[in-house]
């Protein structure tokens, strides 16, 4: 009995329904007692299949099976095939993609699939369910885990799996290969990394697009090329041209320039011309919001059929952005029939444009900002999901790109949503998708190992339901745990469920930049959680298992204990004194008793910022005073707007910000916000009235300030020693102090957050 297409991997009625073979042996007392044949001109994907096949029966068995052209002597046989024949209803429902078949006739089994990728992912099916191995993180040390089994054989040998998703994968965000080649494991075909040609992911059999992620200025129309004969190509705001070198995240393109199109044209021309063999070639916009508002770039649009788009229009820029594109995918039809362009539905073009979009564009589409605790068709959601049946209204070549995998060392259950998710667009048509996600490694962002120690479950079970999404989440998690914690599993499972469901009933969103301690504190913390969650790990750990499994574990309570210590320190202790004047050193009383808080951490990670930055809290009967010191080792070029300028204007470059919660009826903005830079740029954001002070003074090392306001001010109370506070600090900088560029680049104090009260921290009046 065939299955059809889309068969769950996991599911009772795929294995009930095998065929009944005999066992296969492949290993006897740890000695080989089959082979693995492999055509000698198979091709890199099909070598390396047989290379992992090899490899993993030795890991589990002690038997190096042989890797032979043709059959050998041996009783059995595992073939890796690429279409081969006899096999035509296979063939047939594995159609055009990456899926699989496993048959057994007599004493050999045929691993095989249409495409060599196919055969690989059949490979890693094969060894899962033949066994208790499970690649349960991409750590090399103890991340793959199975029990040894010297008599390893063969019993599950007649399935098919064909992919609801014809390209699913992960860009994995931070250093190592190994977290792509965990995921190839899951039966992932795309990652950022196969994006380009190298000679380390070209046996991986993955599809490939050209260009990379947002590569307008950094790939096609290149400042160091064309910004000083033609300034004209970028962006015009503020009152200039903008340099894209000097600005962090680079800028878009001065879109209705008819010599920058031909330009961006010859450009693609060339690099199609230098990488030919590609079927998709991506044009994404730069990650930043700011567009040109040069005369022509502002002025309204007049469509074809005489409707005008005004420039307050919340499609007005999508729709600019794809007239442009539009001239360029016409010409691409015409010289590159069969080939694709990939551009970003995100920011401004999250809104589809009022045209029609050439079919020869894919969008992929990022509702960034979308709310991770629920599916997309939720109310929560509303906004996006409507702009998402804008979309498919628009295009048959959408890709469903996310953020699942953007997660702090705090355990999101991100698993269901996003399979309820891929569910949904998938009955839509939709069957791309790719998420980000971090990888089991320390980078520049975040520290990834913190993030895999808590998350390995959710990771694991979302790298397998992206191809069949329609997979039963809660039969992936038992699996995950069975294998990965053996005896131990329940009290594991019980120790996700409790922080599950009270992170899924707490108030507030959930996005891919949510601070894990704020979640620790306000769910798990707040909650009365800790010690339940601790009691659980302690039962687990109390149960015998093998060494990989203990490190898994240990792991997880490490992580566990670390972030709830670290919370539990995540306290400003303001101390009550006669009213403080500045001293920009702080070597003076009261100054000089007051605690420092200094644990501020990069925006993008939790990893510290490497200018040291000191906060003091002080306070009286009329007053708070909040004392800063951001040291920076060349004050002389520290960015920031070295003029003081006239107006609430925000500052750009080095400044800080002080949020602090009151006691306002609204629910919205319930905080008054305080911003200086060095100059004394000041800016007085929500609810900040007249009366708060600031000052501040350039140092030789560094710069500080003082900001201070009353108690009415900031709507509280007049203050009892012992009551607690909730504010935010933090400590913003960028490259250039450029003027309209939003300051992405900040240090918050215990990764407090600006403007969302529940990523304050506590401030304690001692």
């Amino acid at each position: 009995m065939l299955k059809a297409p889309g068969c769950l991997l996991f599911s009772a009625a795929l294995l009930s329904s095998a065929l009944i073979h005999a066992a296969l042996p492949l290993a006897s007392a740890g000695q080989p007692v089959a082979e693995i044949i492999c055509p000698a001109d198979a091709g890199p994907v099909l070598a390396y299949a047989a290379k992992e096949l090899q490899e993993h029966i030795a890991m589990i068995s002690g038997a190096t099976l042989p890797i032979l052209p043709a059959p050998g002597p041996a009783a059995g046989r595992i073939i890796l095939a690429v279409q081969p024949v006899g096999f035509a209803n296979d063939r047939e429902q594995i159609g055009d993609s990456d899926g699989f078949a496993v048959r057994q006739q007599d004493t050999t089994v045929t691993v095989l699939g249409n495409q060599p990728k196919g055969v690989l992912t059949g490979v890693y099916k094969l060894l899962f369910r033949n066994s208790d191995i499970i690649w349960a993180r991409p750590n090399t040390e103890f991340g793959t885990i199975f029990t040894p089994n010297a008599d390893l054989t063969l019993t599950d040998t007649d399935f098919i799996d064909v992919p609801v998703y014809l390209l699913r994968g992960w860009q994995m965000i931070g250093p190592g290969l190994e977290s792509d080649v965990w995921q190839y494991r899951q039966g992932s075909n795309w990652s950022s990394r196969t994006m380009r040609d190298d000679p380390e992911t070209s046996h991986f059999g993955c599809v490939r697009e050209f260009g990379g992620g947002h590569n307008l200025t950094g790939l096609y129309i290149r400042s160091d090329k064309y910004f000083a004969d033609h300034p004209e190509f970028f962006p015009f705001f503020k009152g200039a041209r903008q340099d894209p070198r000097q600005i962090r995240m680079r800028t878009q393109l001065c879109f209705t320039n008819a010599d920058m199109t031909r330009a961006f044209i010859s450009e693609l021309d060339q690099l199609v011309a230098a990488s030919p063999d590609y079927s998709t070639y991506r044009i994404m916009i730069e990650d930043v919001w700011q567009c040109c508002e040069c005369p022509e770039c502002s002025k309204p649009i007049t469509l074809p059929d005489g409707a005008v788009v005004a420039p307050a229009d919340e499609d007005f820029r999508s729709t600019q952005f794809f007239l442009w594109l539009n001239q360029i995918a016409r010409h691409f039809q015409a010289h590159y029939p069969g080939k694709r362009l990939l551009t970003f539905g995100y920011f401004f073009t999250e809104t589809p444009p009022r045209i029609t979009v050439e079919p020869n564009i894919s969008i992929s589409f990022c509702p960034i900002n979308k709310n991770s605790k629920r599916a997309i068709d939720d109310p929560d959601n509303d906004v996006y999901y409507r702009r998402f049946l804008s979309w498919m209204k628009n295009t048959t070549e959408l890709t469903w790109r996310e953020y699942f995998g953007l997660c702090g060392p705090f355990p999101r259950p991100m698993d269901a949503i996003a399979s309820a998710d891929w569910r949904l667009v998938n009955s839509y048509g939709v069957r791309r998708t790719y998420s980000e996600m971090y990888s089991d490694a320390v980078g520049p962002r975040m520290d990834g190992v913190a993030s895999w120690n808590v998350n390995a479950p959710y990771f694991w079970v979302m790298a397998n339901a992206n191809w069949n999404p329609k997979v039963d989440v809660k039969a992936l998690r038992d699996e995950f745990f069975r294998r990965v914690y053996g005896p131990a599993a329940e009290d594991v499972r019980a120790f996700y469920a409790m922080i599950e469901k009270a992170f899924l009933a707490a108030p507030g969103n959930s996005r891919w930049n949510d601070r894990a301690q704020a979640n620790w504190k306000h769910v798990v913390i707040a909650g009365d959680l800790v010690e339940p969650c601790r009691q659980a790990l302690t039962r687990a750990a109390q149960h015998p298992l093998l060494p990989k499994q203990e490190r898994m574990l240990s792991a997880l309570r490490d992580q566990f204990d670390t972030m709830i210590a670290e919370v539990l320190a995540m306290r400003v202790f303001a101390t009550k004194v006669a009213p403080p004047t500045f001293d920009p050193t702080f070597a003076t009383e009261p100054w000089l008793s007051a605690k420092v808080a200094d644990a501020f951490v990069l925006s993008r990670g939790e990893k510290p910022h490497e200018n040291r930055t000191e906060l003091r809290v002080l306070y009286d009967d009329e007053r708070l005073y909040f004392g800063v010191r951001c040291f920076h080792p060349d004050p002389a070029n520290m960015p920031y707007r070295k003029d003081v300028a006239a107006g609430n204007r925000f500052p750009q470059g080095e400044g800080f910000e002080v949020f602090l919660q009151g006691d306002w009826d609204e629910q919205k903005s319930p905080f008054v916000q305080m911003v200086i830079d060095p100059a004394g740029n000041r800016y007085a954001g929500a609810r900040a009235g007249k009366s708060w002070q600031a000052e501040s003074r350039v140092l030789a090392d560094g710069w500080s300030a003082m900001f201070s306001l009353t108690w009415a001010e900031a709507r509280l109370e007049p203050p009892l020693p012992g009551a607690v506070l909730r504010g935010a600090f933090i400590r913003q900088f960028m490259p250039s102090p450029q003027e309209g560029i939003a300051p992405s680049n900040y240090a918050a104090l215990y990764g407090s957050t600006r403007h969302r009260t529940q990523g304050f921290c506590d401030i304690i009046l001692e």
